[in-house]
């Protein structure tokens, strides 16, 4: 659309100029079509014009850019010829190869291959093989592109390894890894890892080993500090010394009592002894105590409103 102009007339007020409607249509006119050219018909873009005397470039225009950077990953650059650009060529084998050209490689024949004394050989690769051979206790395998050397199950004539028995002449026998840990795993199956340490003359041996993998269970167990000791089983019978065990953690069936200076007798389960009864005096433990049948009786009456506590075992 052509730009509109409001007619005002030849003087003020002479009546021949566009009406005020006509000249608000001609004005509106005009801002529609530049709102539609720069925006959305209702709302402008944004554009922000240079800061300096300069002039604006079409997209279809032949125009020279100067100080431009163009990001390459936004934008596709086509139709360059390679005159126009600074690097055009590559190098290959030390001669210049023009972008969208070609050359001929050409490949090595021989190859040079030297053992631990330096000891070299050269085997051609159109017509030679070369073999990697196992060797003593060791075995080779290939498989399509890939070359497997296995060692042998059995080993002999390693001064360090002796049929599967790891040893070590001058003290102990050391594992380095770089997460400082040992693992002996599983068959993936059912059976678990484990360490079997033997006695003296290797003709009894006891077995560490981890819970099974139905519990789930990783963590990590510390041994305890101090003196030569053993640890506690849950099914060995083991006499306990320098242990403190809160009376609320102990299982078993629990009585309670108030004393009142005089009453000695108290009832207790048929079938608890001395040996499987903890008796506490206001928090303090007392042996002084007997058990028959349904009744434990203390030596001396517990003093008034003293708290009894029978845990029977």
């Amino acid at each position: 659309m052509a730009k509109q102009t409001i007619n005002i007339g030849t003087v003020a007020d002479d009546g021949t100029g566009s009406t005020i409607r006509a000249g608000g249509s001609i004005i509106n006119d005009n801002f529609n079509e530049v709102y539609t050219l720069l925006g959305d018909g209702t709302t402008l873009h944004s554009l922000t014009f240079p800061n300096v005397t300069d002039t604006l470039v079409a997209k279809n225009t032949t125009d020279t850019l100067t100080n431009k950077t163009i990001n390459a990953s936004n934008n596709t650059l086509s139709n360059i010829p390679n005159s126009a650009l600074t690097n055009n060529s590559i190098t290959i084998n030390g001669s210049p190869v023009s972008l969208g050209g070609s050359t001929t490689i050409t490949t090595a024949t021989n190859l040079t291959i030297a053992d631990d004394s330096s000891t070299n050989a050269t085997i051609s690769l159109n017509t030679d093989t070369l073999s990697i051979l196992g060797g003593s206790n060791l075995t080779s395998t290939i498989s399509g592109d890939t070359v497997s050397i296995a060692l042998d199950s059995t080993i002999t004539g390693l001064t360090s390894v002796q049929t599967e028995t790891l040893t070590n002449a001058s003290g102990n026998l050391l594992v380095d890894s770089a997460t400082y840990k040992t693992e002996f795993r599983g068959d993936g199956s059912t059976t678990r890892g484990s360490i079997q340490l033997n006695c003296e003359v290797n003709t009894h041996g006891q077995t560490i080993q981890p819970q099974p993998h139905s519990e789930g269970v990783t963590n990590t167990l510390t041994l305890p500090a101090g003196g030569n000791q053993e640890l506690v089983g849950t099914t060995d019978t083991q006499t306990l010394t320098n242990k403190t065990i809160g009376v609320t953690q102990i299982v078993g069936n629990t009585r309670t009592a108030t004393g009142d200076g005089s009453t000695v007798a108290f009832t207790v389960t048929n079938g608890t002894t001395t040996n499987n009864t903890l008796v506490f005096i206001n928090g303090a433990i007392t042996t002084d105590y007997t058990i028959s049948s349904t009744t434990l009786t203390f030596g001396t009456p517990p003093a008034g409103a003293a708290a009894i506590v029978i845990k029977e075992l």
